[in-house]
């Protein structure tokens, strides 16, 4: 059932663009794992926590 106001789907949450085939946005791009701390923040925390 699609909700009047917004035209998206009740059921899945999905739009009728998304249902009909035409292609989204492509989802964002993985974080970089191998991204360095920078120095202040390597002090204060050390290497490797999370």
């Amino acid at each position: 059932m699609i909700d009047p106001d917004t035209g998206v789907c009740l059921g899945c949450g999905r739009a009728p663009e998304e249902m009909s085939g035409v292609p989204s946005a492509p989802p964002h791009a993985e974080a970089d794992d191998t991204a360095q701390l920078p120095d202040n923040v390597r002090q204060q925390v050390g290497e490797g926590t999370q």
